[in-house]
């Protein structure tokens, strides 16, 4: 059966929490395994006879996740830039726009083809990985340890953007299509249990410096576990522990620095980076630089968007960060703000990789948690380290709201159009429905969540429907 055959199959089969027995597992860039219903079973003399061939099954995930349209290649960027206040669309494409207005639709095919197609697509990969590796015997101990801690990673990774996205979802844990084919959704505070539980299990596993990425940070370790774990309790209010992992991250001086320089922070060799995903793409660096920048006004560009007026007017005046990282096309007459965090939309020359988690996020989680437990001068001094690298004066805010206040507008200027960062910060902190009812006038609180893919549902009648769709 040729690549070309496999792929179109899989695009026509809707129920991916079936099809995706049948999905390819990764065990390179170009070669793959075909995985037959209804017995999902790796083949351990193909893929984990020794250490190089387990290495490579993983790195092929991290490839699927910058090969494919996908949220992990700059899509959760465009279209939560569209849902919250981030970006203008300029596209004429329907499903496109019903992210914007918002008007989405369970029909919505980038839903179900970017959303949660690849996300569990990914998990299925690590649920397979992790199966693979309970029947393998040809691996070193460590390699076995390091990439059963990767699998966890990665499925904790992908389900935390479905949960925020789409609300309670199944926490798929197996390849049994069986088991997954009526798969029911999980209220979101026992999917943030298995996210945890996943997570702590990743850090004890994984090893703490690079080697198994050749010295790149292209694929996690015990600090990207830690650093998603403090996410994590940063959206579920667990602030001593937030603390707690955050400064440990902070304090690692010899991994994490914030780079000084703000054009280095999305470069591949950035000291800032935690976890960053490696383009694999010919002649491309990161999709986000090719969706972003404007050689062009944004009607005839690829990605049809600019950066809203909101954006732009949130920077204060000497803020760096607004030089730095927003870009402008003029066209004689109108001026167009794009998001220029990564400055190559095309070369051969890979000078930036994606960029997923970056110290600078962990001081202001840990601010955020500091200051709901009275820490005030530490919240404070974490505030001012990154408005330090953007040129700013500290700030003067001294009590929980004030602070919370100037978290909010430092995370708006350091991370927007990065990560879907504005879009889950506006829900996690129900700030949603009083900004955006003054963007968009076809707002509804029910806009906070996407709609479960209707194809979906045809096929695993336990899938409810959000309220609202």
């Amino acid at each position: 059966m040729t690549m070309k055959r496999i792929i179109t199959m899989l695009i026509h089969n809707r129920n991916v929490l079936v099809s995706s027995l049948m999905m390819l597992i990764v065990t390179g860039c170009e070669e793959f395994i075909r995985i037959d219903p209804p017995k999902t079973e790796i083949t351990a003399e193909t893929v984990f006879t020794s250490d190089a061939a387990a290495q490579s099954a993983i790195r092929g995930i991290y490839s699927l996740m910058m090969t494919n349209q996908s949220f992990t290649k700059g899509e959760l960027e465009r279209y939560t830039g569209l849902s919250s206040d981030e970006l203008l669309v300029y596209s004429s494409n329907n499903e496109q726009q019903q992210f914007y207005f918002p008007s989405l639709l369970a029909t919505n095919n980038i839903l179900y083809s970017t959303f949660w197609s690849e996300a569990y697509k990914y998990i299925l990969n690590a649920n397979a990985m992790l199966e693979g590796l309970q029947r393998s015997f040809g691996l070193s101990p460590i390699m076995r340890q390091q990439l059963e801690g990767e699998a966890k990673f990665i499925r904790a990774f992908a389900h935390f953007y479905l949960a925020n996205l789409f609300g309670d979802i199944p926490y798929v844990t197996t390849t049994d299509y069986r088991v997954n084919a009526s798969a029911s959704r999980l209220p979101l505070e026992n999917v943030y249990e298995f996210i945890r539980e996943d997570l702590k299990q990743a850090y004890e596993l994984m090893v703490e410096d690079f080697s198994f990425s050749a010295n790149e940070r292209t694929q996690p370790n015990k600090w990207a576990a830690m650093a998603l774990q403090s996410r994590v309790c940063l959206y579920t209010g667990d602030w001593e522990k937030a603390e707690q992992l955050t400064t440990q991250l902070i304090d690692n001086g010899s991994l994490f620095s914030l780079e000084d320089d703000l054009n280095k922070v999305f470069l591949k060799e950035s000291k800032e980076a935690i976890w960053q995903l490696k383009p694999v793409v010919a002649g491309t660096n990161t999709f986000q630089g090719q969706l972003f920048i404007l050689t062009t006004v944004p009607a005839n560009s690829l990605g049809r968007v600019s950066l809203s007026p909101d954006v732009i007017g949130m920077f204060e005046s000497d803020d760096e960060r607004s030089d730095a990282w927003i870009g402008t096309f003029t066209n004689g007459s109108d001026n167009y703000y794009y998001a220029h965090k990564y400055k190559i939309d095309y070369s051969a020359v890979l000078t930036e990789y994606n960029t997923v988690l970056r110290l600078a996020e962990q001081y202001l989680i840990r601010a955020e948690a500091r200051a709901h437990l009275n820490n005030m001068e530490g919240a404070k001094a974490d505030i001012n380290a990154i408005r330090s690298r953007a040129g700013l004066a500290g700030t003067d805010a001294d009590d929980l709201t004030s602070l919370l206040t100037a978290i909010a507008h430092e995370r708006q200027a350091e991370f927007f159009a990065e990560w879907g960062h504005r879009w889950l910060d506006l829900k996690r902190t129900n700030r949603v429905n009083e900004v955006l009812t003054l963007v968009k006038p076809d707002w509804q609180p029910t806009d906070v969540l996407y709609p479960i893919p209707q194809s979906e549902r045809l096929v695993n009648p336990n899938l409810t429907q959000n309220e609202g769709y």
